[in-house]
């Protein structure tokens, strides 16, 4: 909340400056067609307009701002018929001195302190006091409402980048451990083994930072992945990608490495934990706008319940609930010896 003693932003400057600037012609024209006279409205709103401004601002920073906002009912009251009275007065002086000698002379004849006058003249001062407060307030929290969606867009947003970099980590460790494996028994397919990584670790650097990649970019980027956990499993692994019912992938957008968890699962909890033939299906459909991404893969009988929980799924949800919330549906089942994983959300 701003104090009183604050400076007016420069936006609010002109905000305010047309308000007065409006209710000066309007006046004017309309009292001068009231009375078939604009020069005698022109001199009366003239007169008026500078007084005006003062109570105007006056019951915004103190009376309102300073006192009523911050729950300081005594002050506000206090402050209210303080300027009701003080600008009642000062309003009937300015009158009272300059106007009605010129354009009024029945109205000297009551006297200077005639309080049914001032309080009525103090009343109508009042009622645009009032309109410009409750404009400059109605603007204030628009203005608040901007920027506190604002800060929740970056909020999300920074949110969404921390999620997303946490991504890397969990690729790189999984990545890593297959290179110990490899290295222990097939140390023959470690240089292309490394070469594949290379080529992943490209594809983070210049595309993970990205809001979207093209969908054909994320899933080069998949079978990338999976051509190169397919050099540790060899032969006992069949995998089987159905990604090709999708005609105008290069023209659909997505987050980058959204995907990836659902493969990077598939492998650790299926492949991994198996010693004997084991597969992997993927399959990429498109309905309306909404894009269904599924993995199935096999389990070993004796393997406990796969987490869906961990940091990969985990990380994943939050990351759908950022960019897609209430728009996205994530489904995991496992059944006998094989466990599913559904995802369906909107493209652009």
């Amino acid at each position: 909340m701003a104090r009183f003693s604050a400076l007016i932003p420069y936006r609010q400057v002109w905000a305010q400056s047309a308000f007065w600037i409006g209710y000066f012609l309007f006046e004017w024209l309309n009292t001068g067609a009231y009375l078939d006279n604009f020069q005698q409205s022109l001199c009366l709103i003239t007169l008026q307009i500078p007084l005006l401004i003062v109570a105007g601002y006056w019951n915004l920073f103190v009376t309102i701002r300073h006192f009523l906002l911050s729950g300081r009912t005594t002050g506000f009251w206090v402050s209210l018929i303080a300027s009701i009275l003080v600008f009642g007065l000062l309003r009937r002086y300015i009158n009272y001195t300059w106007y009605y000698p010129a354009y009024n002379i029945p109205g000297l004849e009551k006297p200077f302190l005639y309080w049914p006058k001032i309080l009525a003249e103090s009343m109508q001062l009042h009622l645009v006091v009032a309109l410009f407060v409750v404009v400059d307030l109605v603007r204030h929290a628009l203005n608040q409402q901007r920027l506190s969606e604002r800060y929740k867009r970056e909020k999300l947003a920074a949110e969404y980048h921390l999620l997303q970099s946490q991504v890397q980590p969990h690729f790189l460790f999984n990545t890593l451990n297959n290179l110990t494996s490899v290295s222990m028994h097939q140390p023959a397919r470690l240089p292309h083994l490394l070469h594949g990584l290379a080529g992943l670790l490209s594809y983070q650097l210049h595309e993970s930072n990205r809001s979207t990649v093209p969908l054909n970019k994320e899933i080069a980027y998949l079978n990338d992945y999976i051509s190169l956990e397919q050099i540790r499993y060899g032969e006992r692994l069949d995998v089987q990608t159905n990604f090709h019912e999708l005609t105008n992938w290069s023209e659909l957008m997505i987050p980058p490495m959204l995907l990836l968890p659902f493969v990077e699962n598939a492998f650790k909890h299926g492949a991994a934990r198996s010693e004997t033939n084991c597969w992997i299906q993927l399959n990429l459909t498109q309905t309306g706008n909404r894009l269904v991404f599924s993995v199935e893969n096999s389990v070993v009988d004796e393997c406990p319940t796969i987490p869906t929980t961990g940091l990969g799924l985990a990380n994943l949800r939050k990351r759908l609930e950022i960019l897609f919330p209430n728009n996205y549906e994530l489904v995991t089942l496992q059944e006998d010896s094989q466990f599913l994983a559904v995802l369906k959300f909107t493209i652009n």
